[in-house]
């Protein structure tokens, strides 16, 4: 049955219009319940999802055909849609736990909650799309759903925020659509799939503009990943945004650019891959050294992340640069390597905008000084801060370092000029060692005289549980390694629904 291999958007999307139908008959007092209302949709669908994971890796393990296909090649089901939708349930899984507790004086929970699950409902639509019109149509979607959530509590902040990030967001789709419609308009086709197939026999006539699509979609999509030159929102959207939804903007948002822009390239695109990996391999130094040397300066610990967040964005980039190699189990690991750090930087940034969330909750400011102390005040969310900070710098035995080790094994693999990938890689990874032991820092070196807080229970919740992923990834990561290498083997089976793995 076609429907079963829908079930978490179907959920998603029940649970979005039943809350805002539900919003409709609660009193103000008892507005909270939407936020477990949402959580019970989110947890549902994360349950079918990994269920659909197990099922799926099972089969391909055997051997056995997986149908992924589905409406004439727009839907592709398969383990790379499925391994993204894991990550956005999970980061909105916890950003809604942690903001029962920070949206519990706000008005307005029925939207804000709604927004939340319409946005990752669009999410889940990009990973899945095998067409153009599908991921465009979805991919705003979610983007408008977090314009408003950007705005949410509409104070100057937050109204100025949301206007650039909306400013630049409508200028990024102009440009994807403009880079589209020269593919569709060179292929007759908007299927990602069925591009792939003609463009060998009409290269030669129209080689120009497929290169200007090639630019066009690499510029567009740059703006949603937030890489170099097209960064310059991100850090004024993360500050000015409520902190609950800088979590979801660092960790959910910035991860559905990479997820269409690996399947545009990697399927439609693979002629071109010479030249795209060229563009990317620039692209990936620039961004990982302007976002770490930028850090360095900042003072507010939000937008000292939102930096942060660009140059992991430049480390992904370096994975998928890697693509050009022509050994398969390069392309696998170069796949994987960006995955399973996809994985775990939303795993680290969402839980560090969860942690900012928590402490400015209880009236402490976002200035990186006004942390002096923190180990005692809130040592729960001190903790959590320190793993996540000291996994983004890419420490052994944390997340970060096992996912960059694998992204740095390809690039060494791939050899030649992607060697220079890797050497920056470990540049920029000890340049951020600096600015995230700042923070620690300040939370545990600097004296200050204070009672010890109150932690928000959900926010700690959230802040443990995420704490205890990224350090199981760091210690255990066999199982998590392992899904991403099937998740990338399966982007190279074209939807024929069978994996092998080299």
């Amino acid at each position: 049955m076609v429907l079963e291999h829908f079930y978490p958007e179907i959920i998603i999307a029940f649970f979005a219009l039943a809350t805002l139908f539900i919003d409709l008959t609660l009193k103000k007092d008892y507005k909270e319940f939407l936020g477990y209302f949402s959580l019970a949709g989110i947890t549902l669908a994360l349950i079918s999802v990994i269920m659909q994971s197990i099922s799926t890796m099972a089969s391909y393990s055997a051997g056995k055909e997986v149908q992924v296909v589905f409406f004439n090649g727009m839907i592709y089901n398969d383990l790379f849609a499925i391994f993204f939708k894991v990550v956005f349930l999970v980061v909105a899984l916890f950003v809604v736990l942690a903001s029962i507790d920070y949206t519990r004086k706000d008005n307005n929970k029925g939207e804000y909650y709604s927004l939340i699950l319409f946005a990752t409902f669009g999410m889940m639509l990009v990973a899945m799309a095998g067409d153009l019109i599908l991921l465009f149509v979805s991919l705003e979607l979610a983007s408008i759903s977090t314009y408003a959530l950007t705005a949410f509590r509409k104070n100057k902040a937050n109204t100025e925020a949301a206007m650039k990030y909306f400013i630049i967001g409508a200028l990024s789709s102009g440009i994807i659509v403009f880079g589209m419609s020269i593919l569709y308009g060179v292929t007759g086709t908007t299927n990602i799939y069925e591009i792939a197939k003609i463009i060998p026999h009409v290269k030669d006539s129209f080689n120009s503009a497929l290169m200007l699509s090639v630019v066009l979609l690499i510029g567009g999509f740059g703006y949603k990943i937030a890489a170099f030159p097209f960064h310059m929102w991100a850090p004024d959207a993360y500050q000015g945004a409520p902190s609950t939804i800088s979590a979801y903007l660092a960790a959910a948002t910035k991860k559905m650019g990479f997820v269409a822009i690996i399947r545009i390239l990697v399927i439609a695109l693979p002629l071109y891959v010479s030249e795209w990996s060229v563009i990317l391999g620039v692209l990936a130094v620039l961004t990982m050294t302007v976002g770490n040397f930028s850090a360095l300066k900042q003072t507010n610990i939000k937008r000292m992340l939102a930096y942060s967040s660009i140059a992991q964005a430049g480390y992904v980039i370096a994975a998928i640069a890697v693509l050009s190699s022509t050994t398969p189990n390069v392309k696998y690991l170069a796949v994987a390597a960006a995955l399973l750090h996809i994985l775990t930087h939303a795993l680290m940034k969402g839980g560090a905008f969860i942690a900012v969330a928590g402490v400015s909750l209880l009236g402490i400011g976002t200035e990186i000084k006004n942390y002096r102390g923190l180990g005692k005040r809130m040592p729960v969310t001190a903790m959590a801060l320190t793993i996540f900070l000291l996994s983004l710098a890419g420490i052994p035995f944390f997340a970060g370092f096992i996912s960059k080790f694998l992204i740095l094994a390809a690039t060494v693999d791939a050899g030649g000029i992607y060697i220079w990938l890797g050497i920056f890689l470990i540049i920029n990874s000890v340049v951020s060692i600096y600015y995230y032991g700042r923070v620690i820092k300040y939370m545990y070196f600097e004296d200050f005289h204070g009672d010890r807080l109150k932690e928000p229970k959900l926010i700690a919740t959230s802040l443990v549980v995420l704490a205890f992923l990224v350090v199981l990834i760091g210690i255990a990561p066999q199982n998590f390694v392992h899904f991403s290498l099937y998740a990338a083997a399966s982007l190279f089976s074209h939807g024929h629904g069978v994996v092998m793995l080299h």
